[in-house]
This record gives structure tokens, C-alpha cells and sequence, in this order.
């Protein structure tokens, strides 16, 4: 644990924040690699569990084609190993499964069926699944070494700008835009399985391992756990980031890592998850364009049909309301430590403000853009009274758009008034959020 006295890095001197981990500023932290996170990762939701970890040791004759170097992870959906592709001189990554469905019929071929989807996935963003199968009573991948750092470990050490944050989560999109193509989705996006690289490069990890194992419930770790909490991670993947529906008996597509994403980048940028019920929107918690407070609420609302239909729409709408065109492949490749890479992940255009989030807002009407007419300007008290009235405005702003959506989705016959309502509305939200531009830069808030 960190000294509460400790005001500097043990590595370079840098002055620390508060509850960085392993008392590490975060410059060292991104020097890492994973050799060295084996002593400073840790562990979610495993208290209380008797884990049986094989050795290096143990599992030598049980992969000799490898030369196994050590632990460097596990969590609820098993254990990793650095180690040496021998016949080609390559460093790659062995996840093992849970021991316990050795032996089970059903699950080897759900394993064997999913793994072959994963392995044809070739992606720059996704870690490279190279080979499958069991061995020694494990279930396991062989899958691409990514030499660097979790986001979750660099979201301990700070808290992402706006501009950084949509240098990782755009190509994040691209690459589960590329895999819902292929019929797969990931079902547990979160902070952990964001992988960044020395050269700044973001991969995602553990695609359809949770799938994988859905149905385990009993010994999901190596030893034992909770059913209730090993259902409610398997099932519906990592409760803080699942969407609604995962948590439910209905059936759930692709639209659940929109969800899942969406609270990834609200943490990004907040330092907090958001509140399932309330969702503050991330402007009132700190200094970002407000626009963004729009595509970060759509991806996550609690009914599907209301959020973006795809990823690729998920990452237009972001571009555009950040007034940003980010390069479609890659982050920029630098020599220099990950942390520093994040900080520069991508050069800004900033460019005027366009309407064309507006119809990606309007659900399904994407063409609909709304109907401005010039009124007087609103004026306010305080600031606070300013964000008061926009809170309320949206909040009713997105009642009325979901009578819209549920009304198409059943057949129903929406009120008469609902679309001038919708129009009006929209109307006073622009009015709102060009009193509040203009009294912040006034006040210098």
C-alpha cells in the first residue's frame, strides 16, 4: 500500500496524486511492463477465494512447445502467463480457464466454437488470438503479448481531457465496429481490457471470454467463489459497466458494448462511473466541451433502441462534437513511455461548431434536423440556475424522444403534439446551452 506520507515518485521524484497505484507517479507507471504490473496489478473480486494458481513449473510439460515465464494477471476469468513462442522466437501470452469444465462436453465445443470466431478476427485493435485448445485439464488461448499497461492502471494515475480520452476510445470503436461485422461482441468492455502499448497502440483483450464461460457458475476462478457473484459475472459481464439488459432474461446484441463503452469514457473523463439512476452529465463534473455531454448520455441510455445503432456512429457523432477528425487507424506511434503517449495520443482541428449532431440525436430521423427560430436570449442569475434549467429541459427532452422510439417500436399512435413538443424543446436546449457558453466564458467557469 502507498505511504500516506509519501508526496513523491520512489522512481523519479515526480510529486504524486492522491491514490495512484502502488505509489507510482504517472510517467513510471507507463514505463512498465507487464513483467513488472505482475507485482503491482490487482486483483477485482476475488476476496475470500482459494485460488490455485499453477506454477511455471507445473505447466512446463503440459505446453513444451512454450517456455513459460511467469504470471502476469488473473481475475475472474482465469489466469495469464508471459512466455516464448519457441519455434518462432516470439513473446505471446497463455490465458488458461477455469480447470473445473475440463471434461464437459458441451462447454469444449462452445470453447472450440468461439475461439475459431476470435482467432479470424485480425484487427490493429484487438489482441491476435493465435491458437486454442486444452491441455493438462486447462482450457486455454495463446494470444498476442501486448508489452505496456491497462487503462485501468493509467486511470489511477490521472484523469483524462476530453482530446485524450477520444484518442483511445476512437480506434476502441474501430475495433468493435470490426467485430460486431463478424457477429461477435465483446459483452465485458471495461477499463481492464483496454490494453496500451509502448508505441501508444490501444488493443482489446478477452473478446468473448465471458460468452465463453456463460454458463458457469460453480468454481468460475481456480478455486472457489460466490455463484451469485460469479453469475453476475459471467452472465452480464462486470455489473459496474453492463448495460440493463445484460442483468435481465431478454435477449441482448451488440448494442451492449455501446453501453459498456460509454461508461468507460464517462469515467475517463470524470474520474467517476456514472450513476445508473441520474446520470449527471460529465460537463457538470469538469471543464469539457458540453457537446459531449450529448454522445456520452445517448450511449448511455438504459433502452437500447434509444443509443447510437452502431459504432461507427458512436465514433462520428464523438468526432463531430469535439469538432475533432481523428486519424481512422492508429494512435501516434512515438518512442516515448505510454503515459506520455496518452498525453499526445492526437493533434486537435479545432473547427467551428456544426448542427450535425443534431440528427444523430433524433434516433432513427437522422435526417430530421430541428427547426431553430430566433428568440430572445435566455438570461440567468447564476450560472447554477443556468445548468438548472438545462437539466430539466433534457431530462424532459429525452421522456419525450422515448415516447417516440417505444412508439414506433410497438405500433402505437404517438400523441399529436409530441414532434412540436420534441421541436420546442430542442429549440430551448440550443438556448440553454449558448446562455451557459456565454455566461462560463464570462465568468471564467
Amino acid at each position: 500500500m502507498m505511504d500516506t506520507e509519501r508526496t513523491a515518485c520512489p522512481r523519479c521524484g515526480d510529486r504524486l496524486t492522491d491514490n495512484l497505484l502502488d505509489g507510482l507517479c504517472a510517467r513510471c507507471l507507463g514505463a512498465l511492463n507487464f513483467d513488472t504490473l505482475t507485482q503491482v496489478t490487482r486483483v477485482e473480486g476475488t476476496a475470500g477465494r482459494d485460488h490455485q494458481v499453477p506454477t511455471v513449473e507445473e505447466l512446463a510439460d503440459f505446453f513444451p512447445q512454450l517456455e513459460i515465464l511467469s504470471l502476469i494477471g488473473r481475475g475472474g476469468m482465469g489466469v495469464v502467463y508471459k512466455a516464448r513462442q519457441k519455434s518462432l522466437h516470439r513473446f505471446v501470452a497463455l490465458k488458461l480457464l477455469a480447470p473445473e469444465r475440463a471434461g464437459d462436453p458441451s462447454f469444449a465445443r462452445r470453447f472450440a466454437s468461439e475461439a475459431r470466431s476470435l482467432a479470424a478476427l485480425n484487427h490493429p485493435h484487438i489482441v491476435a488470438v493465435h491458437d486454442f485448445g486444452e491441455a493438462g485439464g486447462y482450457f486455454y488461448l495463446l494470444m498476442e503479448f501486448v508489452d505496456g499497461v491497462n487503462l485501468r492502471q493509467l486511470m489511477q494515475s490521472r484523469r483524462f481531457s476530453s482530446d485524450e480520452a477520444l484518442g483511445i476510445i476512437s480506434p476502441v470503436c474501430d475495433a468493435l465496429q470490426a467485430a460486431h461485422e463478424c457477429g461477435i461482441i465483446h459483452r465485458d468492455v471495461k477499463p481492464e481490457n483496454l490494453l496500451i502499448d509502448r508505441n501508444g497502440m490501444v488493443k482489446i483483450a478477452d473478446f468473448g471470454i465471458s460468452r465463453m464461460i456463460h454458463d458457469t457458475v460453480e468454481s468460475p476462478v481456480f478455486g472457489r467463489a460466490d455463484a451469485d457473484v460469479a453469475s453476475q459475472t459471467l452472465a452480464a459481464g462486470t455489473p459496474d459497466y453492463a448495460a440493463p439488459e445484460q442483468g435481465a432474461s431478454g435477449a441482448s446484441d451488440h448494442r451492449v458494448d455501446i453501453y459498456s463503452l460509454g461508461v468507460v469514457l464517462y469515467e475517463m473523463i470524470t474520474g467517476e462511473r456514472p450513476d445508473r439512476e441520474l446520470i449527471i452529465p460529465p460537463s457538470r463534473r469538469t471543464s469539457i466541451d458540453m457537446r459531449i455531454d450529448d454522445v456520452v448520455l445517448k450511449a448511455l441510455q438504459k433502452e437500447p433502441d434509444l443509443r447510437f445503432r452502431t459504432m461507427d456512429e458512436f465514433r462520428r457523432t464523438l468526432d463531430e462534437a469535439s469538432g475533432t477528425k481523428l486519424a481512422p487507424d492508429v494512435l501516434p506511434v512515438r518512442k516515448r513511455r505510454a503515459t506520455a503517449l496518452i498525453l499526445s495520443v492526437a493533434v486537435m482541428i479545432l473547427a467551428l461548431a456544426a448542427w450535425l449532431f443534431w440528427g444523430n440525436y433524433a434516433g432513427s430521423e437522422n435526417s430530421y434536423q430541428p427547426q431553430i427560430t430566433k428568440e430572445p436570449e435566455l438570461k440567468f442569475q447564476s450560472l447554477e440556475d443556468a445548468y438548472q434549467a438545462f437539466e430539466e429541459n433534457f431530462t424532459e427532452l429525452q421522456e419525450a424522444r422515448k415516447v417516440r422510439v417505444v412508439g414506433k417500436a410497438d405500433g402505437s399512435a404517438p400523441p399529436a403534439d409530441l414532434q412540436k413538443k420534441i421541436e420546442k424543446l430542442e429549440a430551448r436546449d440550443h438556448q440553454l446551452r449558448a446562455a451557459i457558453a456565454k455566461m462560463a466564458d464570462r465568468t471564467g467557469k
